[in-house]
């Protein structure tokens, strides 16, 4: 296969577009593969066994052609360590807890400001929970 040429800039788009769809295929691999009955959501299992294997099958060639797109563009191969993978999840989930807060909820009227407070709590208690996850360096 031979590679192709292309700049510095498209490599780091193409990069990032890969590495996004990379990570949404296993997440759709590991629904398929795990029945997931969390607090919460559910995923319904609605879907029949072959059908579940022919997705999976899907998935597996969705990341060989991302493979040889990668090698054919010659695109760099990300290295993300353990720490810094859960450090950015455990980031945005911050970023999501913070707004449920009743002081940070202004936006959505004074209905809400008035019964929301209830719920801070709640709200810290996961909060302080997704602060155990935060990995020092």
């Amino acid at each position: 296969m031979e590679k192709i040429t292309i700049s510095k800039r498209h490599k780091r788009l193409l990069s990032s577009l890969l590495f996004v769809l990379e990570q949404k295929t296993e997440s759709i691999e590991h629904m398929l593969r795990h029945a997931a009955d969390n607090a919460s959501y559910c995923i319904a299992q609605d879907l029949e066994d072959p059908k579940k294997k022919e997705l999976i099958d899907s998935c597996a060639r969705l990341k060989q052609v991302m493979r040889e797109v990668s090698e054919q563009l010659d695109l760099p191969k990300r290295v993300i360590g353990q720490s810094q993978y859960i450090s950015t999840i455990q980031s945005q989930m911050w970023e999501n807890i913070t707004d449920a807060f009743s002081g940070n909820l202004t936006g959505y009227g004074e209905g809400v400001m008035s019964s929301a407070g209830y719920a801070d709590p709640f709200i810290q208690k996961l909060s302080d929970q997704i602060d155990k996850l935060k990995i020092e360096v």
